[in-house]
């Protein structure tokens, strides 16, 4: 079996749930990443103090400042990566920040909302990918190797209701926003996967199920403890046949 072990990795939505979960366990993997770069909206918060908590204790991790919808945060969060990664670039990249509102049904739906949803769940990852993409070349060119995520990666953390077929057997809530962002999330996952391939750069999604996080509720079936080992397992998976495709957290395909 693959081992992950990426000598650096970003990922975006740390504070809380999957994104603080994804810190923990890399730090404590066997070959653990040289340089983990853990961003979140406000470093500041009380819902970062164990985020602070870990960087506290881990010299790899670096915490910065990243609200996904802001052009100027990303960019100041490109300087951060460059002076940390240097000539090594990055060789992963998590996009796992996300937002949910819980606006359910056609009645009760609004442009901002809508549009909200788009600008952070879709538009955010696609700018935060772009913004990063030199670095991630520089991994890339860094090694003749096959496709994988210890190579030169970017993997998006979207939802299996952004698929058509998973969403037609399983939704149970009319999340208009929420749903068609996710949708676009893994439709921008296969575009960017064909299109960056050819450049030593694996793209793909991954749905990591119903989360036991703020998001998911106290009520859902998966702890976020076995979410991440899965992920973090499917990751390792990853390959040239993996390129755009949307994955569960066990790393099976999840038909369009």
């Amino acid at each position: 079996m693959a081992t992950l072990s990426p000598r650096s990795v970003f990922i975006t939505g740390s504070s809380s749930g999957i994104g603080l979960e994804l810190v923990r366990q890399l730090v404590n993997l066997s070959h653990r990443p040289q340089h983990l770069l853990a961003s979140c909206r406000d470093p500041s918060s009380d819902e970062a103090r164990q985020l602070q908590d870990i960087a506290a204790a881990h010299p790899e991790v670096v915490v910065v400042k990243l609200d996904i919808t802001s052009d100027q945060d990303i960019k100041e969060a490109v300087v951060t990566a460059e002076q940390v990664l240097g000539e090594e670039g990055l060789n992963l990249l998590i996009n796992n920040a996300a937002i949910l509102s819980k606006v359910s049904g056609v009645r009760d739906v609004t442009r901002d909302d809508l549009v909200g949803h788009f600008d952070c769940n879709t538009a955010g990852p696609m700018m935060v990918s772009k913004s990063l993409l030199p670095l991630l070349l520089k991994a890339a060119n860094k090694s003749l190797s096959h496709l994988s995520c210890n190579r030169a990666a970017i993997i998006n953390v979207s939802s299996g209701l952004s698929s058509m077929s998973f969403c037609i057997k399983n939704m149970k809530h009319p999340w208009y926003s929420y749903i068609c962002s996710k949708a676009a999330l893994t439709m921008a996952t296969n575009i960017m996967g064909r299109e960056l391939c050819n450049d030593g750069i694996l793209v793909a999604a991954v749905n990591p199920g119903h989360v036991k996080t703020n998001m998911g509720g106290s009520d859902a079936p998966i702890c976020v403890e076995d979410c991440v080992s899965n992920l973090l397992r499917t990751f390792a998976s990853f390959n040239e046949r993996s390129v755009g495709l949307l994955h569960s957290n066990y790393g099976e395909v999840i038909p369009w």
